[in-house]
């Protein structure tokens, strides 16, 4: 028993007033005589613990309401379902109407039967005529006529484009398809970005008579220039490839450099998949010729030359951290190195290439990461300058 005054409930403070509360309960005595720490904790406590348990036995009412609905819904379905099989059974069992009129339309001696047999003879003669092969303008005759025509047809179409893919190889020789997919990599890397890029390979430069430098990319914020040669030869040389890409900036009036070659296999080992040097960085797309370019490495490649360009352009000033700078290009050179690992390995064990790419992926994310921090560290000077 209980008896209480002024029991005040604000839903707004969240508060519960209560005034002169006395409860004779031995129960209750015993708790709070036991209960640790203040008996005002203790009284608080009982009162949440009462509160959550009135609140959970409505609750179990309400899903005991609920089950029971579900059950009687569950049974009247299942009378439903009986009543649907017991009519199936009767139209399509075994002894049911749809049973027996199937035997009187295709059984023995049934109206399909004698139709068959007047449209195709009792022997089947007449199937067997349309289905001869050598029997001049039955339907198998006209078809096997029709396959040496298509297959004539053919084979003409092989041979040309046979022709055209020997026409397309003395192109790629010269560098000109190589040269396209190119453009349309540049195009994406520029694409919605401030970054502009112009194929300059039919232009001549500063170099009179000259059109080295495939393409000129130029950098939206600062308008510095990045030349580009683009080549699909056999047999590069280190000094070769120094040779051009030194005329190539000074004929493109350039600040950077960027050798892109179709594949690893068509320069020195030296240089490989990614190599950086003072005013140029190479970069293969591909292992060899049979295999896919990938456009990330160029993308990687684009980025440092980026990030080369601006750095030797900007006066650094106090907003430059040389440490956090050389942290990061180095971080690029190690990261790079690995994925040139990685990319032979893809060639050395096709069995595990799925993991070596995956690998790859991950570290490409990183490459750009750095990339961007470099950018971002570059920036604060250009800002500053």
């Amino acid at each position: 028993m209980a008896t209480a005054q002024n029991v005040t409930v604000d839903s707004e403070s969240n508060e519960v007033h209560i005034d002169s509360l006395t409860v004779h309960d031995e129960e209750l005595v015993s708790f709070l005589s036991d209960a640790p720490g203040e008996p005002e904790a203790a009284v608080e406590r009982a009162l949440r613990v009462g509160a959550s348990t009135l609140e959970l036995a409505d609750t179990t009412r309400e899903v005991e309401y609920v089950r029971r609905e579900f059950d009687t819904l569950r049974e009247a379905f299942a009378d439903e379902v009986a009543e649907v099989e017991r009519e199936f059974e009767d139209a399509f069992g075994d002894d049911g109407e749809f049973e027996g009129r199937l035997d009187d339309a295709f059984g023995e001696g049934g109206a399909f039967a004698d139709r068959l047999d007047e449209q195709f003879g009792e022997e089947g003669e007449v199937i067997q005529q349309a289905l001869d092969p050598d029997n001049d303008g039955s339907p198998l005759n006209r078809i096997r006529q029709t396959f040496r025509e298509e297959i004539r047809d053919l084979s003409e179409k092989l041979e040309r484009q046979a022709g055209a893919e020997e026409e397309r190889e003395l192109s790629h020789r010269s560098g000109y398809d190589f040269e396209d997919t190119v453009q349309e990599m540049l195009a994406d890397a520029t694409y919605n970005t401030s970054d502009d890029v112009e194929r300059t390979a039919e232009t001549e430069g500063e170099l009179p008579g000259r059109g080295v430098g495939d393409f000129v990319y130029t950098i939206g914020e600062t308008g510095q220039r990045i030349a580009i040669e683009a080549k699909s030869v056999e047999g590069y040389t280190r000094p070769k490839i120094d040779e051009e890409m030194a005329d190539a900036i000074e004929n493109r009036d350039a600040d950077f450099g960027v050798f892109v070659s179709e594949c690893e296999s068509f320069v020195p080992d030296t240089v490989g998949y990614f190599q950086p040097y003072d005013d140029y960085v190479c970069v293969s797309l591909s292992a060899d010729r049979d295999d896919e370019v990938d456009e990330s490495f160029l993308r990687i490649a684009l980025s440092w030359a980026r990030t080369r360009a601006i750095q030797g352009h900007v006066d650094a000033g106090d907003d430059l951290d040389p440490e956090e700078v050389q942290s990061r290009v180095e971080a690029v050179r190690d990261e790079l190195d690995r994925i040139s690992n990685a990319k032979r390995k893809c060639t050395e064990m096709q069995s595990t290439a799925d993991d070596v790419k995956g690998l790859l992926d991950g570290l490409r994310d990183d490459v750009i990461v750095e990339l961007d921090g470099i950018t971002t560290e570059l920036s604060k000077a250009s800002d500053g300058a």
